[in-house]
């Protein structure tokens, strides 16, 4: 361990027990990732922690209020700058409404309805601790939970439990439309098993899949920021989730 560098493990173990995402689950729109960028250093995730800590240790935040807090109000000022995956998230739920995705709209959106307590959306992660890559782990040099010795053992642990939160969730709310973003074979048995329906490959899109109940459209997504993929892609995502909406 990192000389006197410690995270405070019991603020850590509650956070990824308890911490899920932003906006609010009454909302028509979730958007499940893999687990939230950032996460590069000791001291930004000490700010997370703290900042989370410090709001009530709520299981979802309103992310502008947490992001202020945290130094990323670029986000959110008076003229944000676009977040690469936030923005084509937005861009799926502009265009399932049949609203404006021009450019300017999407950064209204993001700086006013994105991830809010009073929104229509939420965004939740599989996995609870922020990082910049799947080949970064500092949780191990600066923690002495069992669970963070490395990364397989860390997702081994908390992916089953977090899914199957997800999946009650979901049932208890009802939202219209859930997108899981990752076509990566491992996150899409995960997707499977929080929808809990088959998916079919849509056949106006390619590399998007899409299942539905009676209440609900699910659609499995390329992520934002893969490499080549166009804005376009994600206008045709939310108008397929839309078109099978009515269907």
């Amino acid at each position: 361990m990192s000389g006197s560098l410690r995270f405070d493990d019991e603020l850590l173990q509650n956070f990824m027990q308890r911490f899920y995402g932003y906006g609010t689950y009454a909302g028509d729109y979730w958007f499940v990732g893999m687990e939230e960028g950032g996460g590069n250093s000791f001291k930004e995730i000490c700010q997370r922690l703290q900042n989370w800590n410090g709001r009530g240790r709520v299981e979802l935040e309103d992310i502008a209020a947490y992001h202020t807090q945290i130094g990323a109000e670029r986000y959110f000022g008076p003229q944000p700058k676009l977040q690469p995956t936030w923005n084509r998230l937005i861009r799926i739920e502009l265009s399932a409404k049949g609203l404006d995705t021009h450019r300017e709209n999407v950064r209204q959106y993001q700086q006013k309805n994105l991830g809010r307590h009073t929104s229509t959306n939420c965004l939740v992660e599989l996995l609870p601790l922020p990082s910049p890559s799947i080949n970064h782990w500092l949780y191990a040099q600066h923690s002495q939970l069992s669970k963070l010795v490395n990364r397989k053992t860390y997702e081994d642990y908390y992916a089953p439990r977090r899914a199957e939160h997800l999946r009650q969730r979901i049932a208890e709310y009802q939202p219209k439309a859930v997108v899981f973003y990752s076509v990566d074979r491992v996150y899409m048995d995960w997707w499977r098993f929080i929808a809990g329906v088959d998916f079919i490959k849509a056949a106006e899109c390619d590399r998007l899949y899409i299942g539905k109940t009676a209440h609900t459209v699910f659609a499995i997504a390329l992520h934002p920021v893969a490499k080549g993929v166009r804005n376009e892609y994600f206008h045709q995502v939310g108008k397929i989730i839309s078109s099978t909406a009515m269907a």
